[in-house]
């Protein structure tokens, strides 16, 4: 470690594992530079202490999200106004794409780090602490004269396994006593789906719009953390695991082979990510036999017009093939479904629902939804903004429905199931939480009655929460397509609320019970 290098403040997100950031900690440790990440969601006056504690050379904020904005801006605006003169510089995918924008947020910023910073941040960290100048360095944008900067990009990285191993936090518990880690194998997606900007990001940056680490790397990365930390789980953070490549599922085979080369067999599960055409029986029962327990598809929608307007390249029969696999080689899944889009109808919503019931009909998983929203780079956003749609300020876009009566639902919907489908202690999240225990057990316990008898009771639960949550929201559709009244409305909500809140109570106590059952069983 070079001891002349002052430190290195980099703050960001840390619900889970941020492994943008780890990997950049990493290459920084490499390069002898002291860093910490301290998350955003901290006090302001905390992040300050920490920054005048540290005296970092540059402070990095990790701009993601364009919802973050506002946090961000407000709490670079209070650092300066208490004094804090470093260097403030912004990574991340809006940062990346919207650099002039940022600047127009946030003129207090030095510097932006354009696209993947682990080449170009070690390089600006070292111009600061030298007194070098910065400015030709590549993938930067900065202001001069009035004028937003930007420098040329550098190739992006092709071979990823050159990159060291991100840095981690202690591995925390994930069900159970196991602990578990996420992980990558690639970064970026080949599809273009029309409400996401992955591929806008990776386009930009001018490099390929996908790229796949070596097998054999990321099982030594699998195996370092399971001797080193004792981890158990691993869930890959991929948008799109490489089920199938060019080369058909080589590299799938090649993962399963190290995993048993290296004596991984039996002792790990995890989790990954894919599109539900890609599920067929050969290889995922191969991943199964090989740890695999959960799968995380984006559906997104039940309809072929609407796979089609969200550019989904696949069919709701694929969808359908790829979930009964799935249940018939007994890998749990969880779900992406946008049941609310800007061209929604009330016909739409319905028949949306009624695949939605149709997936969760055996009680696996509970029924969750969302609301398309208009992220930044996205052709969703672009198609609302040029037909006059797009409402509200930078972090906060948003549109209104093709109807009054679908904005009226739509906010009933909100009203009443809000912390069931979205919320921390909500049905759903902790319908999950019950459902890990399970799967964890199953593959590192030995069956019993009392585990047998948790997982009837999770299934009667579901069962009762989807059915009850189905019924209402078709409820709803019926009475904002037939005529409303604002005043009515709001009564028909409150009732609902009420109904809907009596039974949220009950599946959570329920599931409560599940999760201290399976979690007092795991210990005996």
């Amino acid at each position: 470690m070079n001891p002349s290098l002052k430190p290195v403040l980099l703050v960001a997100f840390g619900e889970e594992e941020n492994l943008g950031v780890g990997y950049l900690m990493s290459v920084l440790a490499q390069a002898g530079i002291t860093s910490r990440m301290i998350d955003i969601r901290y006090d302001i006056e905390e992040i300050l202490a920490a920054i005048r504690r540290e005296n970092p050379v540059v402070v990095g904020f990790s701009v993601i999200f364009e919802s973050c904005l506002d946090e961000f801006t407000r709490l670079v605006r209070y650092l300066r106004k208490a004094g804090i003169d470093c260097h403030f510089t912004a990574g991340g995918h809006y940062a990346s794409l919207y650099p002039e924008e940022l600047f127009g947020f946030i003129p207090e910023l030095d510097s932006v780090v354009r696209f993947e910073g682990e080449y170009t941040f070690p390089e600006l960290v070292n111009c600061l602490a030298t007194a070098n100048d910065w400015r030709g360095l590549k993938n930067l944008a900065y202001r001069e004269n009035g004028r937003v900067i930007l420098t040329p990009l550098r190739e992006p990285e092709k071979d990823l396994d050159n990159f060291p191993y991100p840095y981690r936090r202690p591995l925390r518990e994930y069900a159970l006593g196991r602990r578990y880690s996420t992980i990558l194998s690639g970064r970026g997606c080949a599809y273009n789906c029309s409400f996401c900007n992955t591929g806008e990001f990776y386009r930009q940056a001018g490099g390929p719009l996908k790229r796949i680490r070596r097998p054999e790397a990321v099982v030594d990365e699998m195996l370092h953390l399971y001797t080193e930390n004792g981890c158990r789980i691993f869930l890959f953070q991929d948008d799109d695991n490489p089920v199938k490549t060019a080369g058909g599922n080589f590299w799938m085979k090649s993962f399963c082979s190290e995993l048993e080369r290296t004596g991984l067999l039996d002792r790990i599960i995890w989790k990954m990510n894919c599109r539900p055409d890609e599920i067929e029986p050969e290889t995922f029962s191969m991943m199964k036999r090989h740890g695999l327990f959960m799968v995380f598809i984006g559906l997104e929608d039940g309809t072929d017009e609407g796979l089609n307007r969200l550019n989904k390249k696949m069919t709701v029969e694929s969808a359908r093939y790829g979930i009964e696999v799935l249940r018939q080689l007994g890998i749990g899944f969880d779900y992406g479904y946008i049941l609310f889009q800007p061209e929604s109808t009330f016909s739409s919503l319905r028949e949306n629902l009624r695949f939605l019931e149709e997936i969760c009909t055996d009680s696996l998983v509970p029924m969750t939804f969302l609301r398309l929203m208009p992220y930044f780079g996205t052709r969703v956003e672009r198609e609302l903004r040029e037909a006059g749609r797009l409402r509200g300020q930078p972090g906060n876009y948003d549109y209104n429905f093709i109807s009054p009566a679908l904005d009226a639902c739509w906010g009933a919907v909100s009203e009443c199931f809000a912390e069931w489908l979205w919320g921390r202690e909500g049905a759903v999240n902790l319908a999950k939480w019950v459902r890990n225990c399970l799967a964890v057990r199953d593959h590192f316990g030995q069956p019993d009655e009392t585990v047998e008898r948790q997982r009837s009771l999770y299934f009667e639960t579901i069962a009762q929460g989807n059915l009850f949550l189905a019924e209402t929201i078709y409820g709803l559709f019926d009475y904002y397509e037939s005529g409303w009244h604002p005043s009515e409305g709001q009564e028909r909500i409150e009732k609902t609320a009420l109904e809907s809140d009596r039974r949220h109570r009950m599946i959570c106590g329920t599931l409560r019970e599940n999760l201290g059952e399976l979690q007092e069983e795991s210990w005996r």
